[in-house]
């Protein structure tokens, strides 16, 4: 007599022995592969991650999830990696060691991958079995930063770090600003923008005034020069400037035609020249060692050169350059930003999740410091996402490796009228440009470093180990030759330098009898990073996997 077989069982032997035609949604095997399918599932919920989209590591392979979480995807035999994206999901999660045989089906069965926010139908999510323990996604190469902060504390200004304040005007330090400051209502113009040279004098685009002004170090007002214009045309305040690390500046208008202007140190007129209409859509202007960089709207960038046969256009790239990779940054929801390096072919390398607990309104790109980090500004605010008053801008700094550097909370710039609010000075520090209707004021902000232990290059292990849903007093976790004991509500904390660990949670012993078995997890660190397992449950220990040849 043969054994029940349960529905789903059933229908997928018959299938292997090619009785039925395949389901909707198993792609064809081809010779020499065979197919990998699972079931997407929330972690810690029962809801299914449907409309989610799996990619296979070195391969152009990939399948979609669908209403039942289900995706299938064909491969040669061999060991892949696999990256989980979708809506409400933490990006770029991954299930390693997914191993294929040719002709054969690899059901990974459940796969729990991480929601950003709990979803509406969780459900309540019942104990698995031993046999059904689930596959749980995790992000070997993905930190999950914490950024500082529980409240709204922007860092007051201190009369020190003020180095240029000006009042309306024409004359020296002074700026074109219109506005009326007895009504809330009026547009506050001022300065376009602004940017910080390589002897970190400051250079300020006072577009009003059609001038730039060339400021010291320490704030001293040491000459100005004009700005390019046709005559009888009115200043565009929709303006950036850039200096190059020579000294070179660059000033692009962008007016009906979008134009740039190339000056010499001494602020002499090189070449000017139009640009295509596509660059009306340029976010920000930088400079480095050669030719000017334009950030676009869309996240890609474009590299120009400047000659009097016009403008040679070398992109669109995927990113503001960080060596050999390209930046982007994205608010992701309320709670969560993400910072992504990609290559040039648009491959993600490193993604790190910016994790708040103050409400995320905005995320923008600074730039880049000479140190290679990635400086960029999180405008934080509390209140609904329906136009939310700006409150406080986090500046932070992270290395290509995921470590957070350096952040400080600053207030907002308070203009209403916008191109650029921060700029990077040479020794890392963030100068900020505020501006209303009565008095324009640039701010130095050090971005203060964090705790020694993220700068070490370290990253958190926590979780919270359960016996049949209840703490698990005098169990242990263990990590190579370190063993820790949970607390008496079960917590425990780890922290371990960069890298994959396999950590064993075990039970107490009775006096005299041997070690228990324990519940492995396989543990992905990134420096900075913060690893929250969650429930780690003793009650189904799971057995070593057995290497498939």
């Amino acid at each position: 007599m043969m054994p029940a077989v349960n529905a789903p069982a059933a229908l997928l032997l018959v299938l292997l022995a090619g009785a039925e035609p395949a389901p909707a949604g198993r792609p064809p095997m081809p010779k020499g592969s065979g197919l990998v399918t699972g079931v997407l599932r929330h972690k810690g919920c029962e809801s299914l991650a449907g409309g989610a989209r799996v990619t296979v590591i070195g391969r152009d392979v990939s399948g979609g999830s669908d209403e039942q979480g289900r995706f299938w995807l064909a491969l040669p035999a061999g060991s892949y990696s696999l990256v989980i994206r979708g809506p409400n999901l933490v990006p770029d999660q991954r299930v390693d060691e997914v191993s294929v045989k040719a002709g054969k089906v690899r059901d990974l069965g459940v796969v729990q991958v991480w929601p950003e926010e709990r979803p509406q139908n969780c459900g309540t999510v019942r104990q698995p079995s031993r046999s059904e323990e689930p596959v749980v996604a995790v992000a070997p190469d993905t930190p999950s930063l914490d950024l500082p902060g529980t409240l709204l504390a922007p860092s007051p200004v201190l009369a020190e770090q003020v180095l240029v304040r000006g009042s309306p005007g024409t004359g020296q330090g002074q700026f074109g600003l219109q506005g009326n400051p007895a009504r809330d209502d009026e547009d506050a113009l001022g300065p376009a923008s602004f940017a910080v040279g390589p002897q970190s004098n400051l250079f300020v685009l006072d577009i009003l005034n059609a001038r730039v002004q060339r400021f010291e170090p320490k704030g001293r007002w040491v000459g100005s020069f004009p700005l390019v214009r046709a005559p009888g045309l009115e200043p565009v305040v929709e303006a950036d400037l850039a200096v190059s690390d020579e000294g070179t500046i660059f000033v692009f208008n962008n007016g009906e035609i979008p134009s740039l202007t190339q000056y010499d140190p001494a602020g002499r007129p090189l070449v000017s020249t139009a640009l295509p209409p596509s660059f009306k859509g340029v976010d920000l202007l930088f400079a480095g060692k050669q030719r000017p960089l334009f950030l676009m709207q869309n996240g890609q960038s474009v590299r120009a050169e400047l000659g009097w046969g016009g403008v040679r256009a070398e992109g669109p790239f995927p990113g503001l350059p960080v060596g050999e990779a390209y930046a982007q940054v994205e608010r992701v929801s309320r709670w969560l930003a993400a910072l992504r390096l990609v290559s040039p072919e648009g491959r993600v390398r490193r993604s790190v999740q910016l994790h708040s607990r103050v409400p995320i309104v905005r995320t923008r790109l600074v730039g880049v410091n000479r140190r290679g980090e990635v400086v960029l500004a999180v405008d934080r605010a509390e209140g609904a996402d329906e136009d939310p008053p700006e409150a406080e801008v986090l500046l932070l700094s992270v290395t290509p490796q995921g470590q957070l550097s350096g952040a400080v909370s600053v207030p907002p710039g308070d203009r209403r009228f916008e191109f650029r609010e921060f700029a990077i000075a040479p020794d890392g520090a963030v100068i900020q440009m505020q501006s209303d209707a009565a008095e324009v004021r640039f701010v130095r902000w050090t971005l203060a470093p964090p705790p020694r232990e993220i700068v070490a290059g370290e990253g958190l292990v926590k979780g919270r180990v359960v016996d049949g849903g209840r703490p698990a007093p005098g169990a242990t976790v263990t990590v190579g030759k370190v063993r820790r004991a949970v607390t008496a509500d079960g917590s425990f904390e780890l922290r371990l330098p960069a890298g994959t660990y396999l950590v064993t949670f075990r039970p107490a012993a009775p006096a005299g009898a041997a070690e228990p078995a324990g519940v492995e997890r396989k543990v992905a660190v990134a420096a900075g990073s913060t690893v929250d397992l969650g429930s780690v449950s003793l009650a189904s220990p799971v057995p070593r996997p057995t290497p498939v040849p």
